[in-house]
């Protein structure tokens, strides 16, 4: 017994199909958006450090290999010296003007594994 109707198969068989073909294009279009995407986190480190004063900020994610990039990628960046009572504004501050959805992490208050993709990024 199938949990899914022939139809619904060959609909999905079509679509990964159509995904192969038109991998190429699709990476180049990811690349593009890695790169755009590296700027505003440069710009969003700067902002932190100088107006907030935090002492580090690393970038972390999918937006470090644009082979596991999709168009939902974020920007996940983890902070250190960060004020508590300014996390809040500073986010604020780097999440508005650019396509990017822009994820802070407090790296004292993040669970063992996100610290382990944080430790494989690049500080900024």
């Amino acid at each position: 017994m199938s949990l899914i109707n022939e139809a619904t198969k060959q609909r999905i068989i079509q679509e990964i199909l159509e995904a192969r073909k038109n991998r190429p294009q699709f990476l180049v279009a990811m690349q593009e958006r890695q790169e755009q995407g590296l700027k505003i986190a440069r710009q969003c480190a700067k902002i932190l450090k100088e107006r907030f004063g935090a002492e580090k900020v690393v970038l972390f994610g999918s937006l470090l290999d644009h082979q596991q990039m999709s168009w939902r990628s974020d920007i996940d960046l983890a902070v250190w010296g960060l004020p508590e009572k300014d996390y809040f504004k500073a986010w604020a501050a780097i999440d508005e003007g650019h396509p990017f959805e822009i994820d802070l992490v407090e790296v004292q208050n993040a669970r063992p594994y996100i610290v382990k993709a944080i430790y494989q990024g690049i500080e900024l």
